[in-house]
């Protein structure tokens, strides 16, 4: 991508950031990205790093650092966590908080991907989509007792070892 482009996309970026800042300030303002589009010569990590930086400056609350789908020629392999990387480094050189995605299926993954600093938050879009009561057996999964089980499912809800 040229330095124009670039440029543009991060504007963009910043003028909705303000935009919405401005339309509802009670709100945080959460941002995906890009990290790359996984094409030579296209967006990359880098660029996504100072986009974030400058939205952030701009009232961005927690970056989703996602990646592809942008080009028809890209080439990714995936596998569980695959774009954890991309979030870590967000993370660690824009100074912002970020969500990681990228296959992650199990309570035990997302805890440790927040647990060992790579992301603030872990968003697991298709595994909802698996299981709308992901929330409810993750937490069974890592031993940890809620108190906001839906009233019909309490009386099938799983009790910690």
């Amino acid at each position: 991508m040229t330095t124009a482009e670039i440029c543009a996309a991060a504007r963009g970026c910043c003028r909705i950031v303000d935009a919405v800042g401005r339309a509802v300030p009670e709100l945080p303002i959460l941002v995906r990205l890009s990290a790359t589009d996984w094409a030579d010569g296209g967006w990359d990590l880098a660029q996504t790093t100072t986009v974030a930086r400058w939205a952030a400056e701009h009232g961005a609350d927690l970056f989703d650092i996602s990646s592809g789908g942008l080009v028809a020629h890209q080439r990714i392999t995936t596998g569980p966590g695959y774009q954890v990387g991309f979030a870590a480094h967000v993370r660690r050189e824009a100074g912002v908080p970020v969500s990681a995605v990228g296959l992650i299926e199990d309570a035990a993954h997302a805890e440790q991907i927040v647990a060992d600093g790579s992301a603030d938050a872990v968003m697991a879009a298709r595994e909802w989509s698996r299981d709308p009561h992901f929330a409810l057996r993750a937490s069974t999964e890592l031993g940890e007792t809620i108190d906001y089980w839906p009233a019909q499912y309490l009386r099938a809800r799983p009790r910690p070892a």
